[in-house]
């Protein structure tokens, strides 16, 4: 039996969308940032867009979500379309429609970091926290946010970023101390 394309309906309209376009930017993070990415198999994640929710956690608006795929469900898929998926990131459209290209591309960096070496999940941390606001702005998700292009040719690794102006000297700066 021939291999099935993954996207068997082209046109769907339903509330939760298989999003290939997704993938390359996946990968040109990967490639980019090898030292905090290079564990994440984009050939591995399912990339879905959820058209409908407008999701929250605890009052506070999800712009994505990384998750396994159950066992089940992977082998059912990958029945279907000869094609073996481990993970998902799950982009929620109504809160993301207002995000910068920038802004979505340090977006998928951030949930591409809750893939951990071993193929587990990492939960939110301060570290990831720190990073993240360090170098792109506390409000880096923020509607209509301007921050740096991660992608910039400029930037060869992560700590190239400059990050935003701060009023207190880099001393007195909230850093991680390993």
């Amino acid at each position: 039996m021939p291999e099935l394309d993954l996207m068997a309906v082209k046109e769907w309209g339903g509330h939760w969308v298989i999003r290939e376009q997704y993938r390359p930017l996946a990968e040109k993070l990967v490639q980019k940032f090898p030292d905090k990415l290079d564990f994440a198999l984009t050939n591995n994640i399912l990339f879905i867009e959820d058209r409908e929710s407008k999701a929250k956690s605890q009052g506070a608006t999800v712009c994505a979500r990384t998750g396994k795929i159950p066992g089940l469900w992977g082998e059912v898929i990958q029945q279907m379309t000869g094609k073996a998926f481990t993970h998902f990131i799950m982009f929620f459209r109504k809160n993301i429609d207002q995000m910068s290209k920038e802004q979505f591309t340090a977006l998928m960096y951030h949930e591409l970091r809750h893939i951990g070496p071993d193929g587990s999940l990492r939960k939110h941390h301060i570290e990831d926290w720190v990073e993240m606001v360090d170098k792109l702005g506390p409000n880096w998700a923020g509607t209509k946010a301007t921050i740096a292009d991660i992608l910039d040719d400029k930037i060869i690794k992560w700590d190239d970023i400059q990050g935003p102006l701060s009023l207190f000297p880099e001393q007195n700066r909230l850093q991680v101390v390993k």
